[in-house]
């Protein structure tokens, strides 16, 4: 099965995978890791790349980071320029971490990743909008009946 890391800055990580969870049930080979103001980059980049080598049952492993060029993306990248067998997406969303998990007992890596960045190039959605238009769509259908 595909591992799963998550790293971002702060907390963020950790409060995605528990939203993703209360959905779809407790998850396996999954780990967090954030950034907090005093760590080291160095201590945060060991701390990493053991995540990765536990993570990784042969099947590699999907890292999602919250923002290009932070320093969780940074490391990320320093670790597939090293060779690891990994794919890697940034500006991760509930979106991705839901596909992920629903889907990445039966998808290869680079299946898992393709199929998560596709979902998080999905634009977002006004939703004051999308109600506007139920609304008028309930209107016309309640007048249809006559």
């Amino acid at each position: 099965m595909v591992g799963v890391l998550i790293a971002a800055h702060g907390g963020f990580a950790d409060g995605l995978l528990s939203a993703a969870e209360l959905l779809v049930g407790k998850q396996k080979q999954i780990s967090t890791i954030g950034l907090y103001h005093g760590d080291s980059i160095e201590s945060f980049e060991e701390r990493v790349l053991t995540m990765l080598s536990d993570l990784d049952d042969g099947d590699g492993v999907l890292v999602f980071v919250d923002i290009f060029g932070g320093s969780p993306s940074n490391v990320i990248v320093k670790a597939i320029s090293a060779g690891r067998k990994i794919k890697a997406i940034d500006g991760v969303n509930m979106a991705m971490m839901v596909q992920t998990v629903i889907q990445r007992e039966s998808s290869t890596l680079d299946e898992l990743c393709q199929s998560c960045y596709e979902i998080g190039c999905m634009r977002p959605a006004l939703l004051h909008e999308k109600c506007e238009e139920m609304m008028q769509n309930n209107e016309t259908d309640d007048n249809d009946d006559f």
